[in-house]
């Protein structure tokens, strides 16, 4: 597994060190998931890689089983879902039997659980930062087709390959690509501080802003809906998981939350 903090100073070379996360993606989407829960497994993949767990050499090991790779797959959604749990797994010894064995230490999803707020920092950071090209089908197109080019002659590096990668550089992305949607439950409204003080707690400083409606002067019905903006978009994918719309609950206040595109 490619780890997203290694030295790269090409489009190119991008392609080059990330070639086993995008095989890792287009398999899953040749399997039927969806673009956006397969995004955020390879970025877990390439989290749990940098902190020692040898998925790569698993992966490399079974390559050619398919109820292995995506045992390990399952695996990493029940991860990503536990990230977004409002509360600590009850049973999670036996949750995760293959990750479990990758490390030299015990590990469950309650480990996941207590370090929610770096692995989605991690994760949101290989989202916006590497993930932004290896991710990109039309980027991709155009590395295949040099490559092909390249086993037939030595052909000139396309333009857009060649265009420089900065180390640890995350796209700039617009406030609609970072932010979310609320809608709240009819006279149970949520103001900001309880919106920012959930997420804060949930994933650490990841909120950028929030708003919420202000209602009409001497209306009796509340706010009925509001918008949270992320500090990375790689955040609002951790949450909404490719799924239009996510229920949760804070303060016993039931919401939902829609992308804002």
């Amino acid at each position: 597994m490619a780890s997203s903090s290694s030295p790269i100073n090409s489009i190119f070379n991008v392609f080059q060190f990330h070639k086993v996360d995008r095989n890792i993606y287009d398999k899953l989407i040749d399997h039927g998931t969806e673009p956006g829960v397969a995004r955020n497994v390879v970025a877990l993949f390439i989290w749990l890689d940098t902190i020692g767990l040898d998925v790569l050499s698993y992966l490399d090991v079974h390559a050619s089983n398919s109820f292995a790779f995506f045992r390990l797959v399952a695996e990493a959604e029940s991860v990503l879902d536990c990230l977004r749990c409002d509360a600590p797994p009850r049973d999670s010894t036996l949750a995760i039997p293959v990750i479990a064995s990758l490390s030299d230490q015990p590990i469950d999803l309650g480990f996941f659980y207590f370090n929610r707020h770096d692995a989605a920092k991690r994760i949101a950071g290989v989202l916006d930062g590497a993930g932004r090209v290896f991710f990109d089908d039309t980027l991709y197109s155009s590395f295949l087709r040099y490559e092909a080019a390249c086993r037939r002659k030595a052909a000139p590096l396309p333009e857009e390959l060649a265009r420089t990668y900065e180390l640890g550089a995350t796209a700039t992305t617009s406030e609609d690509q970072r932010s979310l949607f609320l809608t709240f439950s009819k006279g149970f409204p949520l103001t900001k501080e309880e919106i920012e003080a959930y997420f804060r707690e949930k994933w650490g400083d990841c909120v950028e802003k929030v708003a919420v409606q202000r209602p009409a002067a001497g209306s009796p019905v509340g706010p009925l809906y509001g918008k949270v903006v992320f500090t990375r978009d790689g955040y609002a994918g951790l949450v909404l998981n490719d799924t239009k719309v996510y229920k949760f609950a804070i303060n016993g206040k039931q919401f939902k939350i829609i992308s804002a595109l």
